[in-house]
């Protein structure tokens, strides 16, 4: 689940499926649209999107109408990889499941602007943790159902074979509807835990795909990265450049000229548009380093100085000062209060 307090818009293939469900079911699309005041044009328009409140009302007006307490785990077994849009399609021709993953998470703001999922392999195991924004108990129960049925759904797709998922884990309570969860995913499911979370064999991001074309990608790569420059142009300039800062930290830090040179503008407005907005790029900087530093240290699994060395330090010594500077921290303090405790998967 992801706290921060930043609104989110969604993209209209969710509230598609969300409509899929209940037609399915014999609701009227109508009846529902006029009931969470949403027009079928705002609906048809593909690079429509919506405050994630207005998603939140249709989601649980859907509850209501079908009577269905599983509905998250029920649309996530209607979801195909077309009704992603052109993201869906560039999952479809990707050369391996492990590219397909990369480009679900690298144009997942396609979908929704809320933070994307991660993919950390930790020896056999492949564990992918889904994040989803905070709202009420109801639809932070239908996000995390609907994302990882949806995951593992899309999965069989572009792989032509069901997901060999090994545990599952929320952090919401366990439902009354627990046989719908062992249909679904056959394997050990765990609730109450810090996340919300899919594992399995990391042999699968090795598999190769049936319709991997590398020129149809291309194109469709194309496409993507136009509505995602689309995108782009909406909004507050900070978050435009945190975003950008979070997509290649990891390949080094930009400077504020090649930032600006993105956007369109010169190093100069960059500045003064950023102030505006009581920031700076050193700002920003310093808040996507720590965000990937704490994600990354929440994994065990990844030496301090690998973190230090991900986030373009000359040394491990000056990541620990910045670290320390930043959160009051040391790396391995911070490590050691935010480790999860050991479960089934490391006792297996």
């Amino acid at each position: 689940m992801n706290n921060n307090p930043k609104r989110s818009e969604i993209s209209m293939p969710m509230i598609r499926t969300l409509l899929s469900s209940l037609m399915s079911k014999g609701i009227d699309a109508d009846q529902f649209l006029s009931a969470i005041d949403i027009s079928h044009q705002v609906v048809d328009g593909t690079e429509n999107r919506i405050d994630i409140s207005l998603y939140d009302r249709a989601q649980e007006k859907a509850v209501e109408m079908l009577e269905d307490p599983a509905l998250g785990l029920h649309m996530g077994e209607q979801t195909n990889p077309s009704m992603l849009g052109v993201l869906g399609h560039m999952l479809m021709t990707a050369a391996t499941t492990g590219d397909a993953f990369d480009l679900f998470f690298k144009y997942h703001s396609l979908i929704s602007d809320s933070e994307p999922s991660v993919l950390e392999v930790e020896g056999e195991y492949a564990v992918l943790t889904y994040h989803y924004p905070n709202s009420t108990d109801l639809c932070n129960r239908i996000r995390a159902e609907f994302g990882l049925v949806q995951i593992a759904n899309i999965a069989k797709n572009v792989v032509s074979t069901d997901m060999e998922v090994i545990e599952v884990r929320f952090e919401h309570k366990e439902p009354e509807y627990m046989e719908e969860y062992r249909r679904i995913f056959n394997a050990p499911i765990r609730f109450g835990c810090d996340k919300t979370q899919v594992i399995f064999s990391a042999k699968l991001l090795e598999q190769k795909l049936l319709h991997s074309d590398e020129s149809i990608l291309a194109l469709l790569t194309e496409e993507a990265d136009r509505q995602l420059l689309s995108l782009s142009q909406e909004g507050s300039i900070a978050d435009k450049v945190e975003s950008l800062l979070l997509a290649h930290i990891q390949q080094g830090k930009p400077s504020i000229n090649k930032v600006a040179e993105h956007f369109h503008m010169n190093e100069r407005t960059l500045r003064r548009k950023l102030e505006a907005q009581e920031t700076t790029y050193s700002e920003l900087l310093v808040q996507v380093q720590q965000k990937v530093a704490c994600r990354m240290l929440e994994n065990p699994a990844i030496p301090i100085e690998v973190v230090a060395e991900k986030l373009r330090f000359s040394e491990t010594s000056a990541f620990y000062r910045a670290f320390k500077r930043w959160t009051g921290f040391t790396p391995a303090e911070y490590r050691e209060q935010h480790t999860p405790k050991k479960n089934s998967t490391e006792e297996k």
